[in-house]
């Protein structure tokens, strides 16, 4: 209690303050802070694994953002009964931590509360053996998001990104492409198709240096479909089109150039620590690519698999229907696998009516595409506006 009083009396005119506990300590500040009179000049309470909690019906002060992470079985409850406008004692009740609603967990209660099935208390914390590094990198950015809005500060993650891959696609810059990585912590970075990139700065600039800048085909380009900007990631929907006229070692290692035009759907999920990149996970449809490049054909089932006669993959139609969006004609791309499949168990002879593209298919569709997109390739021109010498 002395060293919150002491924060609190240090602060200078117009400063607030924010606490994260965990454990006991949590559970005090929750109770505590719970008075609008104990909040004043506090902007964010955030409360890792707390022992106890406010009644589930509790408000806290409008102007104090709070956040609770809940972890292990259960959790005790503190009420205050009142009769005739009187308070009476505290209660405390032991209830059932149970998993909240959606894939993030959120409770449907008085103050925001997200529970972590499957860990223990002492998640969040590296030196110990509850640390769970998914659980806690969650939290993390949830608390981050919290911390931020309290103390009404926002920094230019998308700027920092947009240099890097300007580095990284358009100049083909070394030093721009690895300056922008954490150098406090490991960064990583997966394509998880094939398991390309690297983990540390070695790794990334060798993966970087001899398959990656080198090896974008010149006819690449790069049409941004949607960016969402989070508290700490950055996650972008590209669609990349190139002919296959160099080997590409991080999307098909191993490949010779086959001469064929890709269409594919790229999703990149970056991850800033400090400002700095510390990951990057980008996926796409790797059995479309190589329907496209003639690897996969998806008439070729293999031996052994019954009333199959078709794989269920498709090529440049994916890319086609994200990139146009047409409400009128957007039904022929949806469901036409299933729509096959089920005209298979009923008449063998519509096959063919019903078949879906196997990347050749969509030529003439996809020359609609050809041109969109900004080139990987600008002849050393630089971003931006012209400016006159």
């Amino acid at each position: 209690m002395a060293r919150l009083r002491s924060v609190k009396e240090g602060l200078g005119v117009g400063e607030n303050y924010a606490v994260i506990a965990f454990g006991d300590a949590a559970s005090f500040c929750l109770d505590h802070f719970l008075k609008p009179t104990n909040a004043s000049r506090l902007c964010a309470l955030v409360a890792y694994y707390p022992a106890t909690i406010p009644d589930t019906r509790s408000r806290f002060p409008p102007s104090l953002r709070v956040l609770t992470h809940l972890a292990g079985s259960t959790v005790d409850v503190t009420t205050v009964p009142t009769a005739l406008g009187l308070q009476g004692k505290k209660r405390r009740r032991t209830r059932q931590i149970n998993p909240g609603i959606g894939t993030g967990e959120r409770l449907n209660i008085g103050f925001p509360t997200y529970t972590y099935e499957y860990v223990q208390p002492g998640f969040a914390e590296h030196d110990l053996d509850e640390y769970d590094r998914l659980a806690s990198e969650l939290a993390w950015t949830r608390t981050l998001h919290v911390l931020r809005k309290g103390f009404g500060k926002d920094l230019d993650l998308e700027g920092r990104w947009e240099e890097h891959q300007e580095g990284k696609f358009f100049s083909s810059n070394l030093s721009t492409t690895m300056d922008h990585y954490a150098t406090h912590l490991t960064p990583t970075v997966t394509y998880t198709p094939t398991l390309t990139g690297g983990i540390g700065t070695n790794s990334l600039r060798r993966f970087y240096e001899q398959h990656f800048l080198r090896s974008l085909p010149p006819s690449m380009r790069l049409h941004l479909i949607s960016r969402t900007v989070g508290v700490d990631r950055i996650v972008d929907e590209l669609c990349a089109s190139f002919e296959h006229t160099h080997e590409i070692p991080w999307m098909l290692p191993g490949i010779l150039p086959t001469n064929r035009k890709v269409e594919i759907i790229l999703v990149s999920i970056v991850s800033m620590k400090g400002g700095r990149l510390s990951s990057e996970h980008v996926y796409w449809d790797q059995a479309s690519v190589l329907v496209q490049v003639g690897l996969l054909d998806p008439k070729l089932v293999p031996q052994g698999v019954q009333g199959v006669d078709r794989l269920p993959v498709v090529g440049g139609e994916a890319a086609q229907r994200m990139l146009r969006e047409d409400p009128e004609t957007d039904d022929e791309f949806h469901n036409r696998l299933i729509r096959r499949a089920n005209a298979q168990g009923k008449s063998k002879g519509n096959d063919e009516k019903a078949s879906m593209g196997s990347g050749v298919d969509s030529k003439v569709e996809a020359t609609n595409n050809e041109g969109k997109g900004k080139s990987v390739q600008r002849e050393g021109n630089a971003a931006g506006p012209e400016t006159e010498s």
